[in-house]
């Protein structure tokens, strides 16, 4: 039998083994590649599942997307199982999760708020907004606010400086009324020395020193309150310097012309002070006077009781001849009125003034809030703000003026304020937003402002806020209209008692036209409040009070309603005041209202909690179709047919 040989046969074995070899190992790189491929859409698909949980309150109610996680283990759950449902399909590409690892992760209250920022501007960006102001008016409503603040500083301490004055003039007039009762005594005392009448004399001039020994006491009052004002304009003059770099070139000269007037009224005092300075030692010599009058008097009384005359026809002793030298010693008391004009000769009208600067410091809610306005007792009672962290005071972050402007009309949009505080917000199409329900506060935006917990006390606080920058505008308004500036020195000089410019009628006039500035200020609120509009700067059709009806507010502790068809509004003049204020506390106190008022709905919210980037790695091992090491495994003893395998997903609302 023929034996036949394999060699070929061996060799073809080989070659096709070689073969399979080299085409197992093509497919099995190209399922690899795949495979690779396959992972990152699957997780790109996981992780968009994962975002797709964004919470659905927060988005209906404020535009917000953000994720609901406490924990990086919830979010990495949450990553694993919707890669799972794709691991588990049987396919070409076996691989098991082996981990998820969050990498990095971004919340609403991170970066001082930023994160909030950003899903509000990505939100008003590409939104048809009517906006009450623009970029190019954003420069002039931070100035105008910061000049205002700055105003209304200078006019309220010189109003106190002017009132100091005023209670200078009136320690002056109490020298004045102490002098003219010196001088209707000495009168009097005289009139009982030409009647003979010496106990009356002294009971009078008793009186008359008692009198004089008062001046003492009234020098020395007048002495203290003239250092003081002294020093306090002195003090005032470095406050000025400071808040006077807020102001524009032209109101911070016209204040400095102000200003000097009350030290060119200081200075007078120099002049004035020696003349009141020299009745101290003056009434010491008046009380020697008297006394020396008063023995003399006791001595002639004492030679007409012992005069006796042996001649029965003897009339007694010549009285004109013995009181004649007493009464002319007398007249030499010498009683010197004050050479220079001075007090305050309408103090009714004074009292007026006085009155409109106290009336809002006794409750100034009553005051301006419109008849039968009802003012809300919200309280704010959410555990865990994010305002209480710590980072709102302590954080700070730039803002461009746009986007502060931005931010500040989604304030407007979607939270309530006075003096609708119980109706929900609307946005441009009608739908409306924020969230149903009672309790919590009804005044967010004045929240968003004052930072209080109680309704009342963050409406007061805009309140007070609004009234010192309308004053402080009303003021830059009197102070460039000479007409106003005119009708105010009038009435200064009807206050005085006083023709000419004097220092006393030039301070008395800033007094009169900070008060002036004032009330005008109280009856803008009030009619802010009661939903009419008030104009930044103000033309003269635009003032509604005159000085007539000023001295009538202070005299019945009553105002009117200011306020017109010309200007903005109420809420736009708290958009004014959210954009001088810092963006970071206004953006924490914005998620204290966002969760006080999902809460209403879902009682563990946090807002703290909302996710709006993410990024996770997983490890995963990946298995072999087309290639394996069998016989090389089993030489070494191994079984394992997987390589690792690593995928890096990362998403952003």
């Amino acid at each position: 039998m023929r034996e036949a040989k394999g060699q070929v046969t061996i060799f073809i074995s080989m070659v096709m083994m070689c073969v399979f070899a080299l085409f197992c190992g093509l497919l099995e790189s190209s399922r690899t590649a795949g495979a690779r491929w396959y992972l990152q859409v699957a997780a790109s698909s996981a992780m968009d599942s994962v975002f797709s949980q964004y919470h659905r309150q927060l988005w209906d109610s404020y535009r917000l997307l953000f994720a609901e996680y406490e924990q990086e283990e919830e979010l990495e759950a949450d990553f694993s199982l919707f890669l799972q449902s794709y691991l588990d399909t049987e396919n070409w590409y076996p691989m098991e999760l082996q981990a998820a690892k969050v990498e990095e992760w971004k919340k609403a209250a991170d970066q001082n708020g930023a994160y909030l920022e950003e899903e509000i501007l990505d939100y008003m960006k590409y939104g048809i907004w009517d906006m009450d102001f623009d970029g190019e008016t954003a420069d002039g409503l931070w100035a105008d606010g910061e000049e205002a603040e700055a105003v209304k500083t200078v006019a309220e301490t010189y109003r106190g400086h002017a009132g100091d004055a005023l209670k200078l003039e009136k320690s002056l007039e109490a020298i004045s009324e102490s002098q003219a009762k010196q001088i209707g005594k000495k009168q009097e005392g005289a009139a009982r020395l030409r009647s003979y009448d010496g106990g009356g004399f002294r009971q009078v001039a008793a009186s008359l020193i008692k009198e004089i020994k008062r001046m003492p006491g009234l020098v020395k009052n007048y002495r203290k309150q003239a250092d003081a004002l002294a020093v306090k304009l002195q003090e005032s003059r470095g406050m000025f310097e400071g808040e006077g770099e807020r102001c524009s070139s032209q109101v911070e000269s016209q204040l400095d012309k102000e200003i000097r007037e009350f030290e060119a009224y200081v200075d007078q005092e120099g002049e004035r002070r020696q003349e009141v300075e020299a009745l101290e030692n003056h009434s010491h010599e008046q009380i020697a006077l008297i006394e020396a009058v008063i023995r003399e008097s006791e001595e002639v009384e004492r030679i007409i009781e012992e005069w006796e005359s042996e001649d029965e026809e003897d009339e007694g002793p010549d009285l004109e001849a013995l009181w004649s030298p007493v009464a002319r010693h007398f007249e030499q008391l010498a009683v010197h009125p004050l050479s220079f004009s001075h007090g305050v000769k309408d103090k009714e009208k004074e009292g007026w003034l006085k009155q409109v600067e106290k009336l809002y410091q006794s409750g100034i809610l009553e005051l301006v809030l419109p008849q039968e306005a009802q003012v809300s007792k919200g309280t704010l009672g959410t555990p865990e703000l994010p305002s209480e962290s710590g980072l709102a005071i302590n954080g700070a972050r730039g803002i461009s003026l746009l986007d502060h402007l931005l931010v500040n009309e989604y304030c407007g949009k979607f939270f309530r304020c006075f003096p609708a505080g119980g109706e929900r917000p609307k946005e441009k199409n009608g739908q409306e937003v924020g969230v149903e329900g009672t309790g919590g506060l009804a005044y967010e935006v004045e929240y968003l402002i004052g930072g209080k917990k109680l309704d009342e006390e963050n409406l007061v606080c805009v309140v007070n806020r609004l009234l010192a920058i309308r004053e402080g505008l009303n003021l830059m308004h009197i102070l460039s209209d000479n007409q106003k500036r005119q009708e105010a020195q009038k009435l200064a000089m009807m206050i005085t008692g006083v023709a000419g410019l004097s220092p006393l009628v030039l301070l008395t006039t800033f007094f009169v036209m900070s008060v002036w500035a004032l009330g005008e200020s109280l009856m803008d609120i009030r009619g802010l409040l009661a939903g009419k509009k008030v104009m930044v700067l103000k033309a003269s059709g635009d003032w509604t009070l005159n000085l007539e009806n000023l001295l009538a507010m202070g005299q019945r502790g009553e105002i009117g309603t200011g306020g017109g068809e010309r200007g903005l509004g109420y809420l736009s003049w708290l958009k004014i005041l959210l954009f001088l204020d810092e963006i970071v506390c206004q953006e924490y106190r914005m998620m204290d209202m966002i969760q006080m008022n999902i809460c209403r709905k879902q009682d563990s919210f946090r807002i703290r909690r909302g996710v709006c980037q993410a990024k996770l790695q997983g490890d995963l091992a990946g298995k072999h179709v087309f290639f394996s090491l069998g016989f090389m495994e089993h030489a070494a003893g191994g079984g394992d047919h997987t390589y690792p395998m690593r995928v890096a997903v990362e998403r952003k609302y």
